[in-house]
């Protein structure tokens, strides 16, 4: 496999640390971590694992790595995964382009549709599988089309054939090669305020300078995660070097050294004390990868 992918353009590491690939800065030695810069080497890996394990990653932003590592291929799309292209009113970037560089690309261009993702980092297959935004605004309200690799096919498909809900997209057992957003012209210059807005928002609510993946639970109907785990008294409680952030409560930041079983306890602990003090049960956002 090593041989075949190089030969094809393919960056192969064994026994690479996965802390050096996340925004947590946790996690122990996959297998093997390969970067697929096209197409063709995809499909290619593709048929060489068959049945074998494999996790494709994105920015590596919502994910919480096992302590042990993962066995098995982390892959990460690169390359012509990467590009970024405007035609008009619409964006055409790959499933490996950095959310931020296709915000910018618009702002560039005088587009608007996307300021909801400002501040959101990782990759735009990370974020239209997770359907990223804030409020009531989702990155699906601006997507045309997303190609995809299922079941060894590629496939085109259309926003009225996508089934998206909060922060799911029907993408799970997908690899998204490409997006296309219909965008509209920032005809007001309203884009750069909003963006801004958003951002300080952000740098106001989130512990953004400490190591984390973003919002630990998905929001109940109805109500604020992290106002229930605040109201719990859980905010700022440690196991090891994790800790619930004292900045915003469905946050958990690494403060240097900390280990997936921490994170894992507090995870738990709020999930028990939540049910017990308010009768909700919890999903986690984040994606637990073991």
């Amino acid at each position: 496999m090593i041989e075949v992918l190089s030969s094809l353009g393919c960056r192969v590491l064994k026994d690479e640390p996965l802390s050096m690939h996340c925004s947590f800065k946790i996690g122990g030695p996959a297998d093997f971590f390969i970067e697929i810069p096209n197409e063709l080497a995809l499909s290619e890996f593709l048929r060489i694992i068959s049945d074998g394990r494999f996790c494709i990653l994105g920015g590596g932003t919502n994910i919480l790595f096992s302590d042990e590592g993962y066995r098995g291929t982390i892959v990460r799309l690169t390359g012509c995964f990467k590009e970024i292209s405007v035609s008009g009113d619409e964006i055409l970037c790959g499933g490996g382009a950095l959310l931020s560089d296709v915000l910018k690309t618009a702002c560039e261009n005088g587009l608007t549709g996307l300021e909801c993702t400002a501040g959101i980092l990782g990759t735009v297959g990370g974020a239209v599988y997770g359907n990223v935004g804030r409020g009531d605004k989702w990155i699906s309200a601006v997507i045309k089309s997303v190609e995809v690799y299922k079941n060894l096919k590629k496939e085109l498909i259309n926003r009225e054939k996508a089934i998206f809900g909060y922060r799911k997209s029907g993408f799970e057992n997908s690899i998204i090669l490409k997006v296309v957003f219909s965008l509209k012209k920032d005809m007001k210059n309203d884009s750069l305020k909003e963006i801004s807005k958003n951002m300080q928002k952000r740098l106001e609510t989130q512990p953004l300078n400490i190591p984390n993946a973003g919002s630990i639970f998905k929001n109940p109907d109805g109500f604020s995660v992290g106002k229930l785990i605040e109201e719990a008294g859980l905010k700022g409680i440690y196991a090891g070097k994790a800790q619930i952030s004292e900045l915003h409560g469905n946050f958990i930041v690494n403060t240097g050294g900390a280990f997936a079983e921490d994170v894992l306890a507090l995870i738990n602990l709020i999930k028990e004390k939540v049910k017990e003090k308010f009768g909700i049960s919890l999903e986690t956002e984040i994606k637990i990868i073991k």
